[in-house]
């Protein structure tokens, strides 16, 4: 026994100057915003665990550890340097945006044909006729079977034209007019929204990577406390100090420690390439180490206006414009049962060319053409049912985007608040894991522990870390929800 006393004391000496177990490893950066990590040795204050030898390490040192799933997630090949860099990339290869811009033009484009039914039109004929055989011809008869007819001289006429129809009275192609005109700016406002959006998950993207790789980090600072502790258990074992179940169960430890790391550096590889896709690229994408998201909001309030009213934010606007296009698609159909004036004109030239002589003739009309659609089987009253129930869904749409907009400004709201908390929640308790852990593992290097205390410390303070981890990101996260949730954004 006094043996196993003496070699302990020897084992605990090797492990007495090396940081805690489950501390970063040297080079390891703490997540953007978040706090100094407590200081986990004693204060001057602090009493020594009871029945502690006066020889007991305070702080014990991990043994070397070379494992290979240590290794960090390889870099990704494409990464993203700043925020601009990402908004540049965004604005010139997002689909929601490319699709938003197209929009835009289909809706000048549509502007421009309904402006064109209320012009006047202007054709342009020419042509011309060869004539080849006119008159009596040949025919059969008499006495030889045949009678000589008449064969003209071939001729040649050529003739031309201009129409001019000018709509005097078409209330229905300038009503049709102005609403195209209205679908132009809802086109421009759904754009403005879309513009929202891709920032947000652009910026929710960024802040997805580097919470991923933070925990994959944690994960490894787990992994290698967790084959500490087993190369611990096992020495221990060695000097009879320790039994096989005590073994084992680190060996289970160090298992589930390297599927949390699996699991880990999937996540890395998930959030790349998300982050991939919120920029408009098909291969993932990573992030600079040294990049701030604790100022990704700050960034983004530089090219977003925040709106103080939900209803003017431009996704409502853009539904408001909706509801007024097809209120304005009912009032067209009535107008549709209106009749409609044309100014015609009618300009023509001909010339027959012939052996003998050579005729030209020029022409010129004008008059006026009353149109009245009396009776189309019903067409009108069918066009004008489908445009009121498009109006009644418009409505609806609306009253549901500005319930959306109150609600999304409202949780964003909370969510700071709420976030706020929780991260100081989380400090304080991986402060008390911290310690936990420190004094679990002095206990047991100096024999008046047990591995399953150790485990479970260890245990707890890998989810303090990365609960705390989260949590700071989830503040992130929230802080840019609640700006751009009542914002309009130009990029």
């Amino acid at each position: 026994m006094r043996f196993a006393r003496l070699s302990l004391a020897c084992l605990a000496l090797t492990f007495a100057t090396a940081p805690a177990a489950a501390q970063p490893q040297p080079g390891a950066k703490p997540a953007p915003g978040a706090k100094p990590a407590p200081d986990p040795s004693p204060t001057a204050d602090a009493k020594p665990a009871a029945d502690a030898p006066a020889e007991a390490p305070l702080d014990p040192k991990l043994p070397e550890i070379d494992d290979p799933m240590l290794a960090p997630v390889p870099t990704s090949k494409n990464v993203l340097k700043s925020w601009q860099a990402a908004v540049r990339l965004a604005r010139s290869q997002s689909s929601e945006l490319a699709v938003a811009g197209a929009q835009i033009d289909l809706a000048r484009g549509q502007e421009r044909m309904a402006l064109a039914r209320a012009l006047p039109t202007l054709a342009g004929t020419g042509g011309v006729t060869r004539h080849l055989l006119l008159g009596e011809g040949l025919s059969l008869g008499g006495p030889t079977g045949f009678k000589s007819g008449t064969i003209p001289d071939p001729s040649t006429t050529w003739n031309a034209g201009l129409a001019l129809r000018v709509p005097v009275f078409a209330p229905q192609a300038w009503y049709d007019h102005g609403t195209a005109k209205r679908g132009q700016g809802a086109a421009r406002l759904t754009r403005s929204d879309a513009q929202r959006q891709v920032l947000a998950n652009t910026a929710n993207s960024i802040v997805g990577v580097v919470t991923a790789q933070r925990v994959a980090e944690i994960s490894r600072v787990s992994l290698r406390s967790a084959l500490s502790t087993l190369d611990l258990n096992q020495r221990r074992a060695k000097l009879g100090a320790a039994s096989a179940v005590d073994v084992l169960r680190a060996e289970q430890e160090v298992t589930q420690t390297r599927s949390q790391v699996v699991q880990a550096d999937e996540g890395v590889l998930r959030a790349r390439e998300a982050l991939g896709l919120a920029i408009g690229s098909s291969d993932p994408w990573g992030v600079v180490p040294n990049i701030r998201v604790d100022s990704l909001a700050a960034d983004a309030r530089a090219i977003c206006r925040p709106v103080t009213d939900p209803d003017t934010r431009a996704d409502v606007r853009a539904a408001r414009a909706r509801v007024e296009i097809a209120e304005r698609n009912v009032k067209s159909t009535d107008y549709s049962f209106a009749p409609t004036v044309d100014l015609l004109s009618n300009l023509g030239w001909t010339s027959n060319e012939r052996a003998t002589a050579n005729q030209e003739h020029v022409t010129w009309t004008i008059g006026g053409l009353l149109s009245w659609q009396l009776y189309d089987g019903g067409l009108r009253y069918g066009t004008r049912s489908t445009n009121q129930a498009q109006q009644r869904i418009a409505q609806e749409q609306l009253t549901q985007s500005r319930r959306l907009a109150r609600l999304e400004g409202q949780q964003a709201r909370r969510a700071v608040e709420v976030s706020m908390r929780h991260l100081g929640v989380a400090g304080k308790s991986r402060q008390l894991a911290t310690e936990s852990a420190r004094l679990a593992r002095i206990a047991f290097v100096s024999g008046f522990g047990n591995s399953f205390d150790l485990i479970d410390a260890d245990r707890r303070l890998r989810s303090a870390d990365l609960d705390l981890a989260v949590k700071e990101f989830e503040l992130i996260r929230a802080q840019i929800a609640a700006l751009l949730a009542l914002s309009d954004c130009d990029i």
